[in-house]
């Protein structure tokens, strides 16, 4: 049988597997599949995945070695972006200023240059460290490897060791952000998968690929949007706990490792709701970040509400490893069909409320403080992921507590608004939302065993 290596290391990248593209590649008889992901999420990949065509293999943390581990350090010290400027300076990241003038500095002195980028590329391939798949390799014999997260620190020595072996490599990039916030690729797959022509413009510039090595498919895991159909009302708003006769809005909140003004924000809200500036049946249903948690601490108890914790957890593990499955999604996709609009601070749900219509609005004010630029959440919306979304106009910024409550009545009475304008949004972040992005991805890999 011929075998391909698929990596499932991070939380957000198996609902691809499961909107569709293992079902289309198992089509295949021949074709034997082998998802590599970390150790302790073994038993829940083969609960969930494994059957006759489907291996699950893991392999440990602490397997990557000092060496693999520095050269992803180092990795963020030569993208020369905005959005790595901003990082560098803002509390997540450097708050030593001399620190953020070295690590700045090299990025512009050296990240610059194509050549030093592939030179570390290659200091990075011949020095990487013990090769941890070595084993897996040899038991296995793939012809093929899919790296879904082209920068994960496993993904990156798998392909590594592939490109040694001699061994067809395609990578995909798995977020919005993921080519101008997470440091440059440390090694350039033979071919790479992105959502839309954004990506893949910044794919040639920053990951150094050549146009002819990347295929733009759109988003996998939006097919379950157009291919399963939305829950009953009534069950949806039994299973949140609501009330199906009472309007909703969906909140996405920054959560604790981008910000702690959440309560803050819950607090401006239940006092709008409680002196009737907003309508006082309000439900606000609190999508927890599905890989961070929600610091509550000192919030009053506020019936209007409904908070809402997505994703599988483990045992000892931060949320951060959560895993996203189908049935996560498609409570996504009930939650925005339900609600009339979406607050959150430049989060990538915004992408996901626009393929279903739903006003966008962002937070641009730190609540109830007043905050320096590289400490205040506004810094946000100089991302340049953040930039290509506000350049469409098909969102709104809530500059103070006044402009949200202002806000969420203008759209809450008039949802239709800049309807045209999230269209632009579909069009340039999804690409095709045709629900066959699942399908152009199993064609592109299965070309290629042909």
């Amino acid at each position: 049988m011929r075998t391909i290596f698929i990596t499932s290391f991070h939380g957000l990248v198996s609902r691809v597997l499961q909107s569709g593209l293992l079902d289309l590649l198992k089509k295949d008889e021949e074709l034997r599949i082998v998802i590599l992901v970390p150790d302790f999420k073994k038993d829940y990949f083969i609960k969930n995945f494994s059957d006759k065509s489907i291996i699950i293999e893991s392999v440990s943390e602490k397997e990557l070695s000092k060496k693999s581990l520095f050269f992803h350090k180092i990795s963020f010290f030569l993208l020369n972006t905005k959005s790595m400027k901003i990082i560098r300076r803002s509390y997540r990241d450097y708050t030593n200023y001399p620190r953020f003038l070295l690590t700045q500095s090299t990025a512009v002195i050296l990240g610059r240059w194509k050549l030093i980028r592939n030179l570390f590329r290659q200091i990075n391939y011949y020095f990487s460290g013990k090769p941890i798949f070595k084993d897996l390799f040899e038991k296995y014999k793939p012809e093929l490897i899919f790296s879904m997260d082209v920068k994960h620190p496993f993904d990156t020595e798998l392909l590594i060791e592939a490109r040694k072996r001699k061994i067809f490599t395609i990578a995909m990039v798995r977020s919005w952000d993921y080519l101008t916030a997470k440091g440059i690729t440390r090694v350039m797959p033979h071919k790479m998968i992105v959502h839309n022509e954004i990506i893949k413009n910044e794919a040639i510039k920053y990951a150094d690929m050549n146009p002819e090595n990347i295929e733009v498919i759109g988003m996998p895991h939006f097919d379950p949007y157009i291919n399963y159909p939305r829950s009953e009302k009534k069950e949806f708003f039994k299973k949140i706990k609501g009330d199906s006769d009472k309007p909703l809005i969906l909140w996405a909140p920054l959560g604790d490792k981008f910000s702690d003004l959440d309560s803050q924000f819950f607090e401006i809200l239940c006092e709008a709701i409680k002196k009737e500036e907003l309508p006082k049946d309000l439900q606000v249903l609190v999508r927890v970040p599905p890989g961070d948690t929600l610091n509550l601490h000192g919030l009053k108890p506020c019936p209007n509400l409904i908070f809402d914790y997505p994703g599988s957890g483990f045992e000892g593990m931060h949320r951060k490893a959560n895993e996203m499955s189908l049935v996560d999604l498609l409570h996504l996709a009930d939650s925005l069909f339900y609600s009339s609009l979406v607050v959150t601070c430049a989060s990538t749900i915004c992408i996901d409320a626009t393929v279903f219509d739903k006003p966008i609005i962002y937070l641009g004010f730190d609540a109830k403080e007043k905050r320096d630029y590289y400490e205040s959440i506004i810094n946000h919306y100089d991302y340049d992921h953040t930039r290509n979304i506000l350049k469409t106009n098909g969102v709104e910024i809530a500059i103070s507590k006044q402009d949200l409550i202002k806000l969420i009545n203008k759209y809450l009475k008039n949802p239709e608004l800049k309807r045209e304008e999230r269209k632009i949004i579909v069009k340039e972040q999804c690409w095709k939302f045709d629900g066959q992005a699942s399908q152009r991805l199993a064609d592109y890999i299965l070309s290629f065993l042909k």
